[in-house]
């Protein structure tokens, strides 16, 4: 008897057999991806903003940016919320805090900044610089990650020919089996949706900011006021939260900076909690 001819409990069982090799195989492969290296990551230690950008994108990268340039006073909140330049750009500022800086000579609102195209013209190259490094997903890694979900779409596919099949044939759809077959391919098709994304930090990524964040508590053991550069790296792989604890007499006026540039809305550190793509602005890829 054909596998296909075969009775609905019988094809059941084959069927679940075949939509588990199928996940082991897309595991498997996603995992092959995942620790393939990618770009070259150098000797040099991703700085806060880079590191922002991997943890939490666009936002809370600039947002990294704006904390430096605030605690330098390089940067001033004025009335109404309106941020303008009040210092010099400190030395050897990466080039997304350069063009803040350059944008904010004119006074302006943290929203109308980012919007800025010099502003993004620089986060672009940011992103893609992380991409060359193997830090972040490059379009290849995620059209691969795409690619490794192809098993569970086959698995699902061949469901429901056999659902298909069965119609016109009351008898054989009424047993139970067939709502376990319409289970299973529910079952594959979520399952590839949800790992059609690539996660957003490579491996490399990711120990950069464990990395980062060991350094960030074991200067925060020493205690003290956190200067500009301590600030910038809590944030950077804290989130945007960490303006809200600050230390000390520095509380309020960060938390007014903070409220400023928008703190409560920065998506920062959703890549802690899914291990998917989860910035709302991506460069467009050349």
């Amino acid at each position: 008897m054909s596998l296909w001819n075969s009775g609905g409990a019988y094809f059941l069982s084959l069927y679940v057999a075949l939509a588990g090799a199928a996940l082991v195989v897309a595991l498997a492969a996603r995992a092959v991806v995942w620790l393939w290296p990618g770009g070259d990551p150098g000797r040099r230690t991703p700085g806060a903003v880079d590191l922002a950008y991997l943890n939490g994108g666009f936002h809370l990268a600039t947002l990294t940016c704006a904390v430096g340039l605030h605690r330098k006073g390089a940067i001033n909140l004025g009335p109404a919320s309106v941020l303008d330049v009040t210092g010099p750009l400190p030395t050897g500022a990466p080039p997304l805090m350069v063009a803040i800086h350059a944008r904010l000579r004119e006074p302006s609102s943290w929203p109308r900044a980012l919007a800025d195209r010099d502003v993004r013209a620089a986060a672009a190259a940011l992103h893609l610089k992380l991409a060359r490094r193997g830090l972040l997903s490059s379009p290849e890694r995620r059209r691969w990650f795409q690619v490794t979900t192809v098993p569970l779409w086959l698995a699902a596919a061949f469901g429901v020919l056999r659902l298909l099949s069965l119609v016109g044939n009351r008898a054989e759809a009424a047993r139970g089996a067939t709502a376990g077959i319409l289970v299973v391919v529910g079952t594959c098709a979520v399952v590839g949706w949800l790992l059609l994304k690539a996660p957003w930090p490579t491996l490399a990524g990711r120990q950069a900011l464990r990395a980062a964040a060991k350094r960030v508590d074991d200067a925060e053991r020493h205690g003290g006021e956190p200067n500009a550069r301590e600030l910038m790296w809590a944030v950077a792989v804290r989130g945007s939260g960490e303006l809200l604890t600050a230390r000390a007499q520095t509380r309020a006026a960060d938390a007014r900076f903070a409220e400023a540039v928008g703190v409560h809305w920065v998506p920062a550190n959703r890549a802690r909690k899914f291990s998917w793509e989860y910035d709302d602005w991506t460069p467009a890829q050349r």
